[in-house]
């Protein structure tokens, strides 16, 4: 069985590592990427298969016949024409995984968020999420769509940035944000390839907390001043989005179903690791 990984970046190569560490063989892993110069580093790096692959260009997706394939590649112009693009080009896969974002949900105003929650984006890539995950379900082979919070982890951790002295708690600091350690997305998407399940499930630890409590914590932790409050208005749309939408997401589906027993059941395990 081939592991083909369009867009291998941050979650792709966290996922090559995990592979790779469990036993898979290296010739089993193919990472792509636009430039087929990153991708030969990246696999060199790695001790995988390289290969060229675009959304945007369909004559690029070479996917092998019985691999499962996995999407972390982000939308590009036409995200539905992508995504049917994928779809044709692994009409003979085992399985798709695609890994999407809470993005496609509606604001939460404070409410628990499941996979039933109404699909109503607001932000531009959450509009474009939603439309490449309805062109998944067209596909005539099993797939999971895996709607990740926010996706953390080494090198993307909020310790650094309030350290720095960089990190803005947008708005008043009380809208609910979800997070997703990539260690357990990995999991997840492994455990996604392994079992017979399909559909969309969500991608969360178990702590959704305001982003002002966070913060905070994470100063005090570093003994230095809490982060400053702005106003949602002073920054990108899609960052306020995000930041704002005040969702606290369920994870049912990714324990009960996928099996995932999470590494970093909330960010305070994270921070206890990363700070000792």
């Amino acid at each position: 069985m081939t592991w083909w990984i369009l867009g291998a970046g941050y979650t792709g190569t966290a996922l090559v590592r995990a592979l790779v560490a469990g036993g898979v063989a290296g010739d089993a892993i193919v990472v792509t990427r636009r430039d087929p110069a990153v991708a030969a580093a990246l696999a060199a790096t790695l001790g995988v298969r390289a290969e060229r692959a675009d959304l945007g260009d369909p004559r690029s997706l070479a996917v092998p016949a019985g691999a499962i394939v996995v999407c972390t590649a982000p939308p590009g112009r036409d995200p539905a024409g992508e995504i049917a693009g994928l779809v044709a080009a692994a009409a003979g896969a085992r399985k798709i995984i695609y890994v999407s974002s809470t993005g496609v949900y509606g604001p939460g105003h404070g409410a628990w968020v499941d996979e039933t929650w109404p699909i109503a984006p607001f932000t531009a890539s959450g509009h474009a999420r939603a439309a490449a995950e309805a062109a998944l379900a067209g596909a005539p082979v099993p797939w999971v769509a895996l709607r990740a919070a926010g996706i953390y982890g080494p090198g993307r951790g909020l310790a650094a940035r309030v350290r720095a002295g960089t990190y803005r708690v947008i708005g008043d600091g009380a809208s609910h944000v979800s997070r997703i350690h990539v260690d357990d997305l990995v999991a997840a998407i492994i455990a996604a390839a392994a079992r017979p399940v399909t559909g969309a499930i969500n991608a969360a630890d178990d702590d959704p907390a305001p982003i002002g409590a966070v913060a905070d914590e994470v100063a005090a932790r570093l003994g230095v001043p809490p982060p400053p409050r702005v106003d949602p208005a002073t920054v990108a749309a899609e960052v306020a989005g995000m930041l704002t939408a005040d969702r606290r997401i369920v994870n049912r589906r990714l324990r009960d179903e996928l099996g995932v027993r999470l590494r970093f059941p909330s960010w305070r395990d994270a921070l206890a690791a990363e700070l000792g």
